[in-house]
């Protein structure tokens, strides 16, 4: 049988700027029942994108938050993507500040951050079956992964991480 993943990132997806949850770590428990129906209705598992892992060598005490709020609401987590660090394509100027709009036009380096890491992913384990839930361009496109890739915000107040029509989408994507 053929795996169906979803690539998952958590800030903007589970969680958004106006919801505040200590007992989550901001994650919305509304957020996951709508990651939850799409487990159950396409049969899904999760692969976790998230800047939340940490790094190969340090794992923040939220991931293991994130992972039991999952398990509590039985979503199949396979794992995480691999890691492979981000760098940019451009100089970035620390001292500047940019503007989201500005801050989301920053591309990467070919081969590095979550886009190669979804990218690899895909290729080592021959996934034809996926959606990639983040609110952020990880140079999707580049990969030719851009179709499958549903993008809730984070910064909206009050249409923030997932929402009805990504729920819609990645529905339509897991089970084509």
């Amino acid at each position: 049988m053929v795996e169906k993943i979803i690539f998952l990132d958590v800030d903007g997806v589970l969680n958004y700027m106006s919801y505040r949850n200590a007992n989550t770590a901001n994650i919305d428990p509304s957020k996951v029942e709508m990651l939850s129906h799409i487990c159950i209705k396409t049969q899904a598992k999760v692969v976790i994108t998230s800047s939340w892992r940490g790094s190969e060598t340090y794992t923040p005490q939220i991931y293991h938050i994130l992972r039991k709020i999952l398990k509590e609401h039985n979503i199949p987590v396979l794992g995480d993507a691999p890691y492979i660090n981000a760098k940019f394509a451009a100089s970035i100027n620390p001292k500047k500040s940019y503007t989201l709009n500005e801050a989301g036009d920053i591309s990467f380096e070919p081969c590095t951050g979550r886009g190669a890491e979804v990218a690899k992913y895909i290729k080592d384990n021959g996934i034809t079956q996926f959606v990639i839930l983040d609110d952020e361009d990880w140079d999707w496109v580049y990969y030719g992964l851009d179709k499958h890739w549903c993008r809730p915000i984070y910064y909206d107040k009050q249409y923030g991480g997932l929402q009805p029509e990504h729920i819609e989408k990645a529905i339509r994507l897991l089970s084509n």
